[in-house]
């Protein structure tokens, strides 16, 4: 019973996603690839908070392989938008792509329509310690970096980083970023009276309707940086680098990745995520001359 709801909800969201993108040009995006292009595997055993992962593989090119997530809402959404935003500031991050499901794709793989692949990194060190990074990453630095960006971008969750084969360490993992998740995705795409409730418009009424005032927590971030400090007397200037790149992205930037994402997504999303990166820009300008 629980599998038909999920696959109920999941036709109400793409039928109502359909109706909206008839309205708009066609979307033509190097991040979104289609699933008949690839081979996926269930053999991964990983089973953490983003649920069962898949290992995808180009047919055209078995090289080219991701891990894709695919069981709730919000993963695509928040990895999409953090790896877009961390790869403008120069941080390493797996490049992502969104898949899209083809036509006449019968495999049963997909528990949502949201599926992100992160390209497969060839890891020395899962989980080194910072000894190993200042000794191995030719990007050490950026450890400091990633504890900045993970304040600014209000995550709750644990930190994770890999050093690869490339000697460059990797953030990753980054779907509890950002003051939206899948109680609101589940079911923010509905756009149909269900029980005399549109969840589409409650779900954009709520979210648009936030000031943006509070996005950055300073006092989350000045925990960070005092325990960057005692890892390293040093750190400040890398810890707070982030908060000054972030200011150098472009709206227009901005504006692409999210058309892209809502290719997939309701528009309202793109409007709610593009208000909060300029609310964080601005809160951000304000955290570092407060800290220089």
């Amino acid at each position: 019973m629980y599998k038909n709801l999920e696959n109920y909800m999941k036709r109400l969201r793409m039928e109502s996603k359909v109706e909206e993108n008839r309205r708009k040009l066609p979307i033509i995006s190097p991040d979104i690839v289609q699933t008949a292009d690839f081979i996926f595997s269930k053999k991964l055993t990983h089973n953490g908070d983003s649920g069962k992962l898949l290992l995808a593989q180009k047919k055209t090119n078995r090289l080219e392989r991701y891990l894709v997530k695919h069981a709730y809402t919000d993963c695509a959404c928040n990895e999409y938008v953090y790896t877009k935003l961390a790869q403008a500031m120069d941080y390493c991050m797996p490049d992502a792509v969104l898949f899209e499901l083809s036509n006449n794709e019968k495999r049963p793989y997909f528990k949502t329509e949201y599926i992100i692949g992160l390209r497969y990194l060839n890891v020395l060190k899962a989980f080194p310690s910072y000894e190993e990074i200042r000794s191995q990453a030719t990007n050490w630095t950026h450890y400091f970096s990633f504890y900045g960006l993970y304040g600014m971008t209000g995550e709750n969750d644990g930190i994770e980083l890999l050093l690869a084969e490339d000697n460059k360490i990797y953030r990753v993992d980054t779907t509890d970023a950002f003051p939206i998740n899948n109680y609101h995705l589940y079911t923010a795409g509905i756009n149909r009276e269900i029980n005399g409730i549109n969840p589409y418009i409650v779900t954009k009424r709520q979210l648009l309707s936030n000031n943006f005032d509070n996005v950055l927590s300073k006092s989350c971030c000045d925990f960070l940086l005092s325990q960057c400090l005692k890892e390293d007397k040093n750190s400040l200037y890398y810890f707070l680098e982030p908060f000054s790149r972030i200011q150098e992205i472009r709206v227009d930037y901005i504006e692409d990745f999210l058309n892209t994402l809502c290719h997939f997504y309701p528009d309202y999303i793109g409007d709610y995520l593009k208000r909060y990166i300029s609310a964080l820009q601005k809160q951000c300008a304000a955290y570092l001359k407060e800290k220089q």
